[in-house]
């Protein structure tokens, strides 16, 4: 079995699909692969590796992380039609396969891959079976608990371009928590129309979130609480190396630092080598344990374990942005932040990373469907001011994203369901900036 995924084509793994190959290899024996497709494959050349690689065999093609690409959804279409059997996991796979409520009253709505899919597969892959490739146009979903497979082979990571290439990963994940603590935080907001449809019919409308209003991942697995310290070790232990230490690693974990000292002290009890760990966090994570912090860093650098903080979700420099993002943060306690790394860089030096420069690319947020000139003037006054553009701000910003099963994807379908308005649909994101009108412009 083949499960396709969306890759960069960085040196970087891919944990989700690499251990569903894993598991499905030594437990299942079903020999299987991960192939990486990058953007701007060779479709042609594709289907003509597939055929050599399926020949005699039975054709099975699984897919993960499709990441809102549409090349993607229609080579699911492309393979079934030729005949393979199409399974989909990984994130949002449930709501991927089911697509959007009302979509016959809405028939410009994403409908879902169940017309492409054999089979989608919510949950962790611990409760696959074999017989579950006998059973067609079906979900099955199974609850996440602590108790799973983290056995992952590093060495099964393909891409696909041109031909199929042996990928080498230098960058791997390590599980420590099973979705994110944030997302039990339900809340309601009240968010405003999109700024150009003002003067449309839209109006503001109270929408509910649980954690960050555009997170999709809240929706899909919630929170399920930290993996048991041996468990992340075990992972570690079967990490790459690279001159004699671990390569680099992201901790995933939005919350990561209230388990760092501890795993750092495991790591010196059991003479485990490190390179670099990689945290994506939250800014309420770093301020809560500002103070911490320094005993943190002096356990790596002892260790001569550099800690980056690759990403940190700041999002919006404007108060108001952020309150419709649910972060649950405002920008006085992004400039608490900001100047805790900044007094840590200045002690810590080369082994505590979170600078632009030093390869950390941060969350920022924009363009939104609320951007005008007051906060886009609030923005820009707030990155001048406290000094964002010297190490926090990425060269390039992330526009707002609305996958169909997030809380923002409620607030679009209110928007339609209210007025005349639809938005335009691209694979399982919905377009807000592309509206039109039912009665016309």
């Amino acid at each position: 079995m083949i499960i396709f995924t969306h890759h960069t084509g960085e040196p970087h793994g891919i944990l989700g699909a690499q251990l569903a190959a894993t598991f499905f290899q030594r437990k299942l024996s079903i020999p299987s692969i991960v192939v990486g497709i990058e953007r701007n494959f060779s479709k042609e050349r594709l289907f003509r590796f597939l055929d050599e690689h399926y020949a005699g065999k039975e054709r099975v093609a699984a897919f993960s992380h499709l990441c809102g690409r549409k090349d993607l959804i229609e080579l699911i279409r492309e393979l079934k039609q030729k005949g393979f059997v199409t399974i989909i996991g990984g994130p949002q796979a449930r709501q991927d396969y089911v697509g959007e409520p009302e979509v016959d009253s809405h028939p410009h709505r994403f409908r879902g891959l169940r017309s492409t899919v054999d089979l989608a597969f919510q949950g962790p892959v611990d409760g696959f079976r074999s017989e579950h490739l006998n059973i067609h146009e079906t979900l099955f979903e199974y609850p996440w608990t602590k108790e799973i497979s983290i056995e992952v082979d590093w060495s099964n990571l393909h891409l696909f371009s041109d031909t199929l290439q042996k990928h080498e990963v230098r960058l791997c994940q390590v599980l420590n928590a099973i979705g994110c603590p944030y997302s039990s935080k339900a809340q309601t907001v009240i968010l405003p129309p999109p700024v150009d449809l003002k003067g449309r019919g839209a109006v503001e409308l109270s929408v509910r979130s649980e954690g960050c209003i555009f997170c999709d991942v809240s929706h899909d697995k919630g929170f399920h609480d930290l993996l048991e310290m041996e468990q992340v070790i075990d992972q570690i232990v079967r990490l790459p190396e690279l001159d004699g230490k671990k390569v680099p690693f992201e901790l995933i974990d939005e919350y990561p630092l209230r388990s760092l000292g501890k795993l750092f002290e495991e790591i010196s009890h059991q003479n485990i080598r490190l390179s670099q760990i990689n945290l994506v966090c939250r800014v309420d994570d770093v301020n809560a344990h500002a103070s911490d912090l320094p005993g943190i860093l002096s356990q790596a650098q002892n260790q001569d374990i550099k800690v980056m903080f690759a990403s940190i979700g700041f999002e919006s420099f404007s108060d108001r942005l952020l309150q419709y993002f649910c972060k649950g943060i405002t920008l006085s306690d992004i400039v608490e932040c900001v100047e805790t790394l900044r007094r840590l860089k200045d002690r810590f030096k080369t082994h505590f990373l979170y600078r632009r420069d030093e390869g950390a690319n941060h969350g920022f947020i924009r363009p939104t469907p609320w951007d005008d000139g007051e906060t886009m003037q609030e923005m820009d006054r707030n990155i001048f001011l406290h000094r964002f553009f010297e190490d926090i701000l990425p060269e390039h910003s992330t526009p707002l994203i609305i996958h169909h099963a997030s809380f923002l994807g409620d607030w679009i379908r209110k928007i339609e369901s209210t007025t005349d308005i639809r938005f335009g649909r691209d694979g399982t994101w919905i377009e807000w900036w592309n509206p039109s009108f039912e009665g016309g412009t």
